[in-house]
């Protein structure tokens, strides 16, 4: 064996090794994304409803301290995906709202009951709005 060829060779080694390395690195790190636990929002009581956790989790953002807020409507809907009620989603709507450039405001949430606690679990929320002027649709940034 020449000087070159064990240099090729010990190169496409360490080439091959490299690769291999990646590979591992890139299924350890696939792994870990799958088994990693879904941060928590908001974590409800014992005994509450998935209601009842979204609109603590709200608080002041549907009414003010005393109790009033500024909507002519307010609209929640709870749903569940076939058998399983363990998972839920959960969508809050201000409608009527006494801001001149908002018509209604959303919320959605994902929650899932934990069994250790006992409590249901928001693990995904999003808001976002519907603006009086320049389309029906949903927006993400506030209207002006």
């Amino acid at each position: 064996m020449t000087l070159l060829q064990a240099m090729v060779g010990g190169m496409l080694a360490a080439s091959l090794a490299g690769v291999v390395l990646a590979a591992d690195e890139a299924a350890v790190a696939e792994a870990t994304a799958i088994l990693a636990p879904t941060p928590v929002i908001h974590r409800g009581e014992p005994g509450q409803t998935p209601v009842e956790v979204a609109y603590r989790y709200l608080k002041d953002r549907v009414a003010d301290e005393y109790g009033v807020a500024d909507y002519r409507e307010l609209r929640i809907a709870q749903q569940s995906k076939g058998e399983d009620f363990k998972h839920v989603g959960l969508e809050v709507q201000m409608k009527g709202l006494t801001d001149d450039s908002v018509a209604t405001q959303r919320f959605q949430f994902k929650l899932a009951f934990d069994d250790a606690a006992h409590a249901w679990v928001i693990d995904h929320a999003r808001q976002d709005w519907q603006c009086r002027r320049g389309g029906k649709g949903w927006t993400q940034r506030p209207c002006k």
